[in-house]
């Protein structure tokens, strides 16, 4: 005796069974980035171009999250243009785990990349200037850039409610002039079953 598998909705389709007995499915693979973004939870955070004018540490962008949920930031960008009078054509940037605050920073709401959903995402963030310095929290990670390039990896941090990031760049020695930018996606994390 068998019994028939229906799709509910009344239009009288029904699942079939190829000759091995295997029931016939269609899937679709999309990461959870992808699925966030068209249920209106992922965002995009960022910096707009900031020029460095010294070769010193400056803030670029702090986070911190307010969300009940984690958030996961997966992959990054920071780009340097180009850089007047520096050398080497390599500049630094420095990962701060759970400071406090940026100085001179300038609020910035994260971009839904659902542009229609109008959800929005509760964290701090803020974009430094040359010069901005980093309050409290601890280095975490220190990495190195070749200037002029596109640079995107992948890092998949996890922001739990409270806890806060800053992201600072150096330039070379005796740089003058260096446009700089910084970006990230992030996602809310709900957790599925």
């Amino acid at each position: 005796m068998g019994f028939e598998i229906t799709d509910g909705t009344g239009k009288g389709n029904s699942a079939g069974v190829d000759a091995t007995g295997r029931l016939l499915v269609r899937a679709i693979n999309e990461t959870i980035f992808q699925n966030a973004a068209e249920e209106g939870e992922a965002y995009f955070i960022g910096t707009p171009i900031i020029t460095a004018t010294t070769a010193n540490e400056s803030a670029l962008l702090y986070v911190k999250n307010n969300e009940d949920s984690p958030l996961v930031l997966g992959d990054f960008f920071i780009v340097a243009e180009a850089t007047a009078s520096g050398s080497p054509n390599m500049f630094r940037i420095n990962w701060y785990k759970n400071p406090t605050s940026i100085s001179s920073g300038t609020a910035i709401p994260a971009l839904n990349q659902n542009f229609g959903s109008s959800d929005t995402l509760d964290a701090d963030i803020e974009y430094g200037v040359e010069g901005s310095t980093v309050t409290g929290g601890s280095l975490a990670a220190t990495l190195s850039f070749p200037i002029g390039q596109f640079n995107n990896f992948m890092a998949n941090l996890i922001l739990e409610k409270g806890s806060s990031f800053v992201v600072t760049v150096t330039p070379p020695a005796g740089n003058t002039n260096m446009p700089v930018q910084f970006g990230t996606r992030s996602i809310k994390y709900v957790e599925q079953y």
